[in-house]
């Protein structure tokens, strides 16, 4: 299916999806146990530290409430009511702003220049289910490389202070500290597809030629795979244990 369709928007309901994945590696710090802490002041006699660091944060779980409600959507209805609704809860729950038009509109100008200058085919592909979790997890590439096992993720910066911020990169770990969504939606897509390599573009047309088109290309490390796939688990789980407890829940209470 084609990006940004009525098809695809259904495609990605209710699913961990690669450009919001950044939520679930968020972390938060509780207070260690009893014996978490008796263990910890044994292997670190100095240390004042009480608490530890866990997966997620309030921001992490509200994201993951919505992916749950998303799922109970009348997405399979062929009822008039029930489409139109859905159609509705997209269009009122789609971000859309003058930058995110631009980044829309640019596109395919970005999907050419790389393609030129790369000496590459770009394939182009929708929605991609994550294979261990399909029906609550995936990525939609912005391009498949034909010639090679990896893909490419654009971005058309809206102002130039922000492409010059991404020409500024010279490594992953830029991306990482400066925008981590990228870089996780990077690594996600990587995961979903089974690439060894993403290819971060950035591409702003009003600037010289040689400066309008930069390419970070972030290769495969499987420490930071196992981490999205951990994460990725933790996140289904939860997902798994909201819906139960909401297909036994009594919704009215006299």
């Amino acid at each position: 299916m084609d990006q940004r369709t009525k098809e695809w928007f259904i495609a990605r309901l209710g699913k961990i999806t690669a450009s919001e994945v950044a939520n679930l590696m968020k972390e938060h710090k509780e207070p260690m146990t009893e014996e978490e802490l008796a263990e910890w002041k044994k292997a670190n006699p100095k240390s004042r530290v009480t608490t530890k660091t866990v997966p997620f944060s309030d921001a992490s779980y509200t994201y993951l409430n919505g992916k749950v409600m998303e799922n109970y959507l009348p997405i399979r209805s062929k009822d008039i009511t029930s489409i139109n609704i859905v159609e509705e809860y997209i269009e009122q729950h789609t971000f859309s702003n003058r930058a995110t038009e631009w980044g829309v509109l640019m596109e395919d100008s970005a999907r050419g220049r790389y393609a030129e200058e790369m000496g590459y085919e770009i394939i182009q592909v929708g929605f991609v289910p994550y294979t261990k979790f399909p029906n609550l997890a995936g990525g939609s590439p912005d391009g498949m490389i034909r010639e090679e096992k990896g893909g490419i993720e654009i971005k058309c910066p809206f102002t130039l202070e922000k492409h010059l911020q991404h020409l500024l990169y010279t490594t992953p770990e830029d991306l990482k500290e400066n925008e981590p969504e990228y870089y996780w939606q990077c690594y996600m897509n990587m995961l979903v597809t089974e690439c060894d390599f993403w290819d971060f573009i950035s591409y702003n047309p009003y600037v010289s030629r040689s400066k309008q088109l930069k390419v970070l290309r972030i290769k495969r490390n499987e420490e930071e795979i196992k981490l999205l796939e951990e994460r990725l688990s933790l996140a289904v789980d939860y997902i798994r244990e909201q819906m139960n407890k909401i297909d036994k829940i009594q919704t009215i209470i006299k």
